[in-house]
């Protein structure tokens, strides 16, 4: 038998009672003294506290509130049950939140879409509303007339609400202007116009056709004409294809796309279309209606496209898909590590910035000029040396094949190396021969200036006590071939330094003072300045480890 306290109905707490709760009130005077609330501790001074709650005490003047998990079940009591206390509408008015423009209401988990609609009309500059957390918040019954209704609102966030399907949304909010929309962490597998129906059920076959007939006449005029920035993040979609006949039809303004952490399937266009589009070809018959390209046509007008912690991206194919279907795209995020899992972070984004010729921001870091140059002069380097690994293996020396014990990786393309060659064509170094043949590695090097610099503590204090220009601290600035390796490397830092390579630390970082980056190390012997990203102006960071 259950005891009386588990039949007590929760108590009412409407969104006023959480907003004095949460930021005070006027008329409050019932406020714990200072010394109670922090453990009546006198040498604390909270300088400004008293000042800060009698601003925001005064509710017109709001225009943050956030009201996490405070309990809220209902926009505001009753006027029958709180008459006395000025309920209904009444406490909403005189809370006069004429100034309120950003509104958070997660996690309150007793709160529907309804009662949230009722305090529209009383917050008119509100432009960002949030309910996360609120796993029951969107019925599937679609209403007579929309649940929530604002000429004003502009940010909608639906981050884990029970959101199944874009025509259930549309029967449930009216909001014109809205133009940013997120819907993460809903176990979306599918992007669906019309809601999806469950398995049938006993008693629910006739409920469930009248709604998917609703449905169904009312998915054409499923659209949010002004939505220019779209999240998906944290679900389960991996369809390129049925993932852009809904946003094709439903946001035809669209311009920034979250796909963050989902698990999309690599986009792999024919290479003889990458290599066109690579060689300046418009690909307009293909974007066609019936083309290859058209189930592609809604990423077009993408500036901004996130693509990060999806751990099924692994083929570089899609940056170039990503380059050929977004020719405007100005900020893309993507997983280094998932991509080229055997290449550091550094050389990883070198490769995107290389391969991304219209990106200006890459994973929340600008894209400099000096960056970008450094990118593609790897990108040509590398794109060689794949170049000539193909031309041996295809003349049967394919000795790295033969001798490989696991699973070969996904192979790297490189279309743009010709484009860039010709581009910096004044910077490649290539070797003329006679005839048509070229030289197996003339074009695959260029030359960068770098400074090597002894950073040893105890070099430093050898450094104050002489003025010779022999000294260990001496700054030294080099031209190397892209294609020396660390050991050879090491092996002129003894001449310059005096340290044998067994005892030498190597690192690098880039000589761009306006970018904020750490050392990487060139811990591998055999591998080149190159294959590391050391680019022109580079400073190589030598350190003697057996001093101690």
């Amino acid at each position: 038998m259950p005891s009386p306290s588990s039949s007590t109905p929760p108590p009412t707490v409407s969104f006023v009672d959480a907003v004095k709760q949460r930021y005070g009130s006027a008329d409050d005077n019932t406020e714990e003294p200072l010394g109670v609330a922090f453990a009546q501790d006198k040498k604390w001074q909270f300088v400004g506290v008293q000042q800060t709650r009698v601003k925001q005490s005064r509710h017109d003047r709001l225009t943050l509130v956030v009201l996490r998990n405070c309990g809220i079940n209902v926009a505001m009591h009753e006027p029958s049950a709180t008459t006395a206390a000025g309920g209904g509408p009444k406490e909403v008015q005189e809370a006069n939140m004429i100034r309120l423009e950003e509104l958070d209401l997660s996690e309150n988990t007793a709160l529907s879409l309804a009662e949230v609609g009722k305090l529209m009309p009383y917050l008119p500059r509100l432009a960002t509303l949030q309910l996360c957390s609120i796993p029951d918040l969107l019925p599937m019954a679609p209403p007579a007339t929309a649940a929530l209704s604002s000429s004003h609102l502009s940010k909608l966030v639906l981050n884990n609400t029970g959101f199944r399907s874009l025509a259930q949304l549309r029967a449930l909010v009216e909001v014109p202007q809205l133009k940013e929309l997120h819907l993460d962490s809903n176990n979306l597998t599918s992007l669906d116009v019309v809601v999806a129906s469950p398995p049938a059920s006993p008693g629910t076959a006739e409920r469930m056709a009248a709604n998917d007939s609703g449905a169904g006449a009312a998915a054409g005029e499923v659209v949010f004409p002004h939505v220019t920035t779209l999240s998906l993040a944290h679900n389960e979609l991996s369809d390129w294809r049925a993932i852009g006949v809904a946003l094709a039809q439903v946001f035809p303004a669209l311009t920034q796309l979250y796909l963050t952490d989902n698990k999309l399937e690599d986009l792999v266009l024919p290479e003889t279309l990458v290599a066109r589009a690579a060689a300046g070809e418009a690909l307009t018959a293909e974007l066609e209606d019936g083309g290859v390209l058209q189930p592609y046509r809604y990423l077009r007008p993408l500036t901004l496209l996130c693509l990060k912690d999806n751990a099924t991206l692994c083929n570089t194919s899609t940056v170039d898909a990503v380059r050929i279907l977004c020719p405007k795209l100005a900020t893309f995020r993507i997983t280094y590590s998932t991509l080229l899992p055997t290449w550091n972070e550094t050389n990883g984004r070198m490769y995107v910035v290389a391969a991304l010729p219209t990106i200006t921001l890459l994973n929340r870091g600008t894209v400099r000029p000096k960056e970008r140059l450094d990118s593609e002069l790897l990108y040509i380097q590398r794109g060689l040396l794949q170049r000539q690994m193909d031309e041996e293996s295809r003349d049967g020396a394919n000795k790295v094949a033969g001798s490989a014990t696991g699973a070969p990786l996904p192979r790297v393309a490189y279309p743009l190396v010709d484009v860039l060659k010709e581009k910096h064509k004044d910077v490649v170094l290539a070797i003329q021969r006679d005839g048509d043949t070229a030289t197996t590695t003339g074009a695959s090097y260029v030359m960068i200036t770098v400074t090597l610099y002894f950073v040893n503590g105890y070099a430093a204090a050898a450094a104050a006590a002489t003025s010779s220009s022999s000294s260990p601290m001496t700054t030294q600035t080099s031209k190397l071939p892209s294609t020396l390796t660390v050991a050879r490397l090491k092996a002129l830092v003894q001449r310059m330094f005096q340290v044998k390579p067994v005892n030498q630390r190597l690192s690098y970082r880039s000589g761009d003072d306006g970018v904020l980056e750490l050392q990487t190390p060139l811990d591998n012997e055999l591998e080149t300045l190159g294959y590391y990203g050391v680019s022109d102006g580079s400073i190589i960071y030598v350190e003697d480890a057996s001093l101690r």
